[in-house]
């Protein structure tokens, strides 16, 4: 049987050159992707966290005129709760939505911390619990905003017939997403 013939001094494999090319142009690649990357990663968050909050409003809602009674969401140091307003039985917790330690919540009015449903699912003027004002908006942003272009926080509002909504406040009036 016959052997194949090698050329003298080849061995298979890449040179040092092609291995220094693939290495910069593999570098070059990720100088260019990562900052598009983060602004992807952190605007995740902020939508991961928005639902959540929006998530929580919409089932103290829902369990209000399920139960015939008031109920609240509230906002907690760690997440969110849902309670029942006569007794305090917690309905549901929720933790606040994926990395939420690197989003910051801003709620509307200052100081304001939950709203309460009616058995209609219409929100209350005033807090039974505490007196508060109910909030009206949440403001979810980045706790380090990406210097890229496509960065987006988003609000989550609660309208005064009850409804929650999640909408961008960056965009201008024409836009579907506007903040009402």
């Amino acid at each position: 049987m016959l052997k194949p013939c090698r050329a003298r001094g080849l061995a298979p494999g890449f040179t040092l050159i092609e291995m220094m090319i693939v290495l910069t142009v593999t570098g070059i690649l990720l100088v260019l992707g990562v900052p598009a990357l983060r602004g992807v990663i952190e605007n995740t968050r902020i939508r991961a966290n928005s639902e959540s909050i929006k998530y929580g409003i919409d089932l103290a809602r829902n369990d209000a005129v399920r139960l015939n009674t008031q109920v609240e969401f509230a906002s907690t140091a760690t997440g969110w709760e849902v309670r029942r307003v006569t007794t305090g039985e917690v309905l549901h917790t929720g933790r606040g939505g994926e990395a939420s330690d690197l989003v910051t919540l801003t709620i509307t009015p200052n100081g304001a911390d939950r709203v309460t449903f009616d058995a209609f699912g219409h929100t209350l003027a005033t807090n039974p619990s505490d007196g508060s004002v109910p909030l009206t908006d949440v403001d979810v942003e980045s706790v380090t905003p990406p210097t890229a272009s496509g960065y987006r926080p988003m609000r989550v509002q609660v309208l005064p017939g009850g409804v929650s909504r999640l909408c961008d406040p960056a965009v201008d009036a024409t836009d579907p997403r506007v903040c009402l």
